[in-house]
């Protein structure tokens, strides 16, 4: 049974999916955020800051396959608390939002806040990046690509595509249970954390 959270945290992400919506990608450190990388922007006229070629491909410590992943076993390694949820067991089950991939739940009641992850085996995280309706900033997660992804009517939740295989990557979305909940966490909070969150992933991958 989904949580109202899960169901939320999986409407707002639909509204990444628009096809042919191309992503504008922008460099806006602030304080306490990790520097971004490989940013570049659409809709300039100056030259944009190119990452690889695609024939290059993107750059990682090694390639790991998650089609076999279990993304509740992945959530029970990254240390939740550090994030505001509570620690009890994550709830897992088939993604509505990316169909045939398995996904996974953690709440914090006490801080109003919950984290999806998904287990996306069948899409490019470049390619879903460059169709996502979103401002898209770059980051680097422990040496792996990271997208962090924000939709302007998504207020409530930030998401992230951490690409740790060609044709794979996992999905984060990591936002508020309700907006007439306390506490608030700022949406600015919140994007700061996902880098966070995708460090831990990686080194819970291993």
């Amino acid at each position: 049974m989904r949580t109202p959270l899960r169901i939320l945290c999986t409407a707002l992400a639909s509204l990444l999916l628009v096809a042919g919506c191309s992503a504008t990608r922008t460099g806006e450190p602030t304080t306490d955020k990790p520097p971004a990388t490989g940013e570049t922007t659409t809709g300039r006229t100056d030259e944009p800051t190119r990452g690889p070629t695609p024939s290059e491909g993107p750059k990682r410590p090694k390639d790991i396959d998650i089609a076999s992943l279990d993304p509740c076993a992945l959530m029970n390694k990254v240390p939740v608390r550090k994030y505001g949820l509570d620690g009890r067991k994550p709830v897992g089950g088939t993604s509505s939002l990316f169909p045939g991939n398995k996904d996974c739940f953690s709440g914090g009641i006490d801080n109003n806040l919950g984290l999806t992850f998904v287990a996306v085996a069948d899409k490019d995280a470049g390619d879903f990046v460059e169709t996502a309706n979103a401002r898209v900033t770059e980051y680097d997660a422990e040496g792996y690509p990271l997208y962090v992804l924000q939709n302007q009517n998504a207020r409530l939740t930030c998401f992230g595509v951490l690409d740790v295989h060609d044709g794979q990557f996992i999905w984060i979305a990591y936002g508020m249970g309700s907006p007439n909940q306390r506490p608030i966490t700022p949406k600015t909070k919140l994007c700061q954390t996902v880098p966070m969150i995708a460090a831990s992933t990686v080194s819970a991958l291993g």
